[in-house]
């Protein structure tokens, strides 16, 4: 599995610890230091003596996308899993996925439902479960998959779509799961198996960075797309303009589109955002979307 990290060393040591205290215990744990300050070997040093740890130092740093190809290319195993360092597997994690696998033999990759741990709101949790299929076209529409933690991949049948787009600034782990969907079926667990968290230390990305990797997006795969399509993605261009006011106000007019029923889902999609909030169920949003852009019908989106 592997794991990029760069200048979170107490947040990387506990989520390599979420590693190696799986159930399922023979695995490999490729961490790649993306130039890091404190170098992750020191952060590390109190699991130095697991041979199953290997770190990988990239230096000058490689972005997110760069860190975890160069772990790909390190890492030996024919399944591969993913960690954020400021992620947490559960015991059970890896067992559970090993298990769907082999009883779905054709699914290409696979991911699961998680618990959100907000630290900027004192540490509230809540679940979240998203749709529970998705398909190519599905996944033009928006990423599906929660995160990159959540996933584990087949290398035999991924082959050589198993690699980031290191072009993108952003949102590359939506462009290779797209990638990866049109090769072999997708597989949800539904099952809560890890937790994401929420918090206000360093990241690498921001809103420009977003604004960014979207436009990328959509000039990659903007030719497979239906008119609607494209349209719900300009206005998502949109409405990551501005600050403040200004923001809210241009998420209101992004709303406002030529065709009648982009302009539900958007509008949908917003009120699914404020019952998220209100219900502590931030999944209902990508189950609203999965349902509202007729792809296929999802269980619970109910607002």
């Amino acid at each position: 599995m592997v794991v990029p990290t760069r200048d979170r060393p107490l947040r990387l040591l506990g989520a390599v610890r979420s590693v190696l205290t799986q159930s399922h215990a023979e695995l490999e744990l490729i961490v790649v230091d993306d130039a890091s300050q404190v170098p992750a070997a020191s952060a590390l040093a109190a699991v130095s003596d697991d041979s199953r740890v290997r770190v990988i130092r990239a230096e000058p740093a490689r972005g997110a996308a760069g860190a975890r190809n160069l772990g790909l290319a390190h890492s030996t195993g024919d399944l591969v899993a993913f960690l954020d360092d400021d992620d947490r597997w559960f015991p059970n994690k890896l067992a559970c996925q090993l298990t769907y696998l082999s009883e779905h033999p054709d699914v290409g990759f696979a991911w699961c439902h998680h618990l959100v741990v907000d630290e900027t709101k004192g540490g509230r949790i809540s679940v979240h479960r998203g749709p529970t299929s998705a398909r190519p076209e599905q996944m033009l529409w928006a990423n599906f998959a929660p995160s990159f933690s959540s996933v584990i991949a087949r290398r035999s049948i991924l082959q050589d779509e198993l690699h980031c787009d290191e072009a993108f600034p952003s949102v590359e782990d939506w462009d290779l799961w797209l990638r990866c969907s049109r090769i072999a079926p997708v597989g949800v667990l539904d099952a809560v198996l890890y937790a994401k968290t929420i918090h206000t230390g360093p990241r690498l990305s921001d809103r420009g960075s977003e604004l960014a990797g979207l436009q990328m997006f959509l000039d990659k795969h903007g030719n497979e797309m239906s008119a609607n399509c494209r349209s719900f993605h300009l206005a998502h261009h949109r409405m990551l303009e501005g600050s403040g006011w200004r923001h809210r106000a241009m998420v209101a007019r992004a709303m406002v589109t030529r065709s009648p029923e982009v302009s539900a889902i958007l509008i949908g999609e917003q009120l699914a955002r404020i019952a998220g909030r209100t219900r502590s169920d931030p999944g209902i949003v990508d189950r609203y979307l999965a349902s509202a852009t007729g792809v296929c019908s999802i269980s619970g989106t109910n607002l």
